[in-house]
């Protein structure tokens, strides 16, 4: 289990040429239009832009939920499972005003 960013960062590292997307992943893609699997894979690339992350256990598996700033008013959420791939459960981007307005 990772525990920290730079550990997220370095597995994401070694897995960025073995992406592999859920189908849930295409799914959510009809109703979000924004999205594809190019903008994604450079999303993750941009490993200066991480904003922090998230653990969860699904059915014994570990899920992270990952944050990337696209903007000041954007970030990029992601479900992803790291083991031997990168697996992209989903993905969708939310506005940062919102956030905020949650957290108060």
């Amino acid at each position: 289990m990772i525990n920290n960013l730079e550990e997220l960062k370095n597995s994401i590292k070694q897995r960025v040429n073995k992406i592999k997307f859920h189908p849930h992943f295409y799914y959510n893609l009809r109703r979000r239009p924004y999205l594809n699997e190019g903008f994604v894979i450079s999303s993750l690339k941009n490993f200066d832009d991480y904003l922090g992350f998230q653990t969860n256990e699904i059915r014994g598996k570990v899920r992270y939920r990952l944050g990337i700033s696209l903007s000041r008013k954007y970030s990029l959420v992601l479900v992803l499972e790291v083991d031997e791939n990168l697996n992209i459960i989903t993905a969708w981007k939310t506005d940062r005003k919102w956030q905020k307005s949650i957290q108060k």
